[in-house]
């Protein structure tokens, strides 16, 4: 059958189910926004962090459907996290916190990655 274009498309709205979830994890708010290198003093975050992404800027990305596919989105999500393990030492909060919250996204992902891929191809 033919897709209706109203509103947010399915595999869409599961990958917002998905961020809405891990947001509002008691340690979400640390990956809300992107990280200013000024404010926290580290400086040399950019010189570590090559793509710079955060759970707010995913949302803005979804609603403005400058993410097209599941797999971006699984992308980012991860991205934001492993940034966070990548510059922080494995004995930093924030680096346990990201550790916590990646396992947290597989937990709400994996299990419906693929009914969420046929939906977006279905649906693209």
């Amino acid at each position: 059958g033919r897709v209706r274009m109203s509103g947010k498309q399915e595999w869409a709205k599961k990958c917002m189910a998905v961020l809405k979830a891990v947001k509002a994890h008691k340690h979400g708010w640390i990956f809300s926004e992107p990280v200013d290198p000024i404010k926290l003093q580290i400086p040399d975050y950019f010189d570590v962090i090559q793509r710079p992404m955060d759970l707010g800027t995913i949302k803005t990305n979804m609603e403005n459907n400058k993410i097209t596919s599941p797999e971006q989105f699984k992308e980012d999500m991860m991205t934001t996290f492993q940034n966070a393990m990548r510059y922080n030492p494995a004995n930093h909060d924030v680096h346990i916190m990201a550790k916590t919250l990646m396992e947290l996204f597989h937990n709400k992902w994996d299990s419906q990655e693929d009914a969420i891929m046929q939906k977006w191809r279905y649906e693209t």
